[in-house]
């Protein structure tokens, strides 16, 4: 309704259970809480534009190794899923780094988003920068040629990427347009739609918002004070722990239900570190298995079997301890490519031999317990 999806949630425990002295006395009549989470619909889209000229010239193989169009259509289809991983694990602010000047008229440099980026914008949260961490994501990593980029927080100054390289903690991203005042250091650098609009607004409300830290805002339009709303979140600058894994696993079970499935994620170093921590204590590295072919080290607190998975997009030093039944996908319709009305999912542009295929997903990721759920920050190797 209105574009957003609503989710039925408990609010607090029941207020009708009680003993009775003798059984002459009254019982104590009461209802469980009940509130109304929400989250509004994005929209997700990926295209690519081809000519008639490449997709005649690559039919055959004898013409080409691979078709111009199967390959495009692969491409994408790999690099959006790719960017929806990246939202899934984000905030929603779309912010992918921290401005810190320029080095020529069109030329940015930037970290990943750290401590200040994005001070006057609260829709970051717990973002540590680059290298202040374990380095685990190139500042780099998430740039492309054509994307649109925008520094502040109100994100108008825009800028199309034109060509990008790193060099440890730093990016340096060549722009089509000259960068004005906005680009100063230390404000937030924003992805863009094709229409120069939506930072902090149109991306994914990801795991990062829904166990964040502010433990008096509001997540989902609930107060994060409503019993089960809080996650159990840490952010002690420190290396990592199976102590502290497990003080956090276990306060989210708290909250969980019975047969409930969790599993953990981490980056490279804090999986190369937790195989360490098995190993020093003579623990048989075992492993575990996850839906979709993913193979992780295995967990054990006395709450049965946990994996411990590699992912590349769990942003830096964080570990991440989701229960999968507390989370769903709200989604309009499944992702698909746009159909033409005439048939197949090539569009061809108007006056021109060239066509455009375009896929779009219209959904929303939604936590409904997120005091089930672990989030720890700033853990080293």
């Amino acid at each position: 309704m209105n574009n957003k999806f609503y989710a039925p949630m408990r609010s607090s425990r029941h207020g009708g259970v009680t003993n009775l002295a003798n059984d002459g006395n009254l019982t104590v009549s009461g209802t469980a809480g009940l509130a109304q989470a929400s989250v509004s619909t994005k929209i997700m889209t990926g295209a690519f534009d081809i000519s008639k000229l490449a997709i005649d010239a690559t039919k055959s193989s004898q013409s080409a190794v691979t078709q111009a169009l199967t390959y495009q259509a692969k491409a994408l289809a790999t690099d959006f899923a790719r960017s929806a991983n990246r939202q899934l694990y984000g905030d929603g602010s779309g912010a992918i780094g921290e401005n810190q000047g320029s080095t020529a008229a069109t030329v940015a440099t930037f970290t990943n988003p750290g401590t200040s980026a994005g001070t006057n914008d609260t829709r970051i949260f717990d973002r540590y920068g680059t290298g202040i961490v374990n380095g685990d994501i190139d500042p780099k990593k998430y740039l492309a040629p054509g994307l649109v980029l925008a520094s502040g927080s109100i994100g108008t100054a825009l800028g199309t990427v034109s060509s990008f390289t790193s060099t440890g903690t730093l990016a340096s991203v060549t722009l089509t347009a000259t960068i004005n005042s906005f680009w100063a250091a230390g404000q937030a650098v924003y992805l863009m739609d094709g229409s120069g609009q939506g930072a902090g607004t149109m991306e994914i409300t990801g795991i990062k918002r829904a166990l964040a830290s502010d433990s008096t805002g509001t997540y989902a339009g609930v107060a994060r004070s409503t019993t089960g709303w809080a996650p159990q979140f840490g952010s002690e600058s420190e290396s990592l722990t199976l102590t502290r894994m497990e003080q956090y696993y276990l306060a989210a079970r708290e909250y969980s239900q019975v047969g409930d499935k969790y599993a953990i994620f981490v980056n490279k170093t804090l999986y190369r570190k937790y195989g360490d921590i098995l190993t020093s204590m003579r623990r048989t590295v075992d492993t575990a298995d996850l839906l979709g072919g993913w193979k992780g080290l295995e967990f054990a607190a006395g709450a049965g079997e946990v994996g411990v998975f590699l992912d590349y997009d769990v942003p830096d030093g964080e570990v991440i301890i989701l229960n999968m039944d507390s989370w769903t996908i709200c989604q309009v319709s499944d992702l698909g490519w746009l159909e033409d009305p005439n048939g197949g999912s090539l569009l061809r542009l108007a006056n021109k031999i060239q066509y455009q295929a375009e896929m779009a997903w219209f959904f929303e990721l939604l936590c409904l317990a997120p005091a089930a759920n672990g989030h720890m920050t700033q853990k080293t190797a």
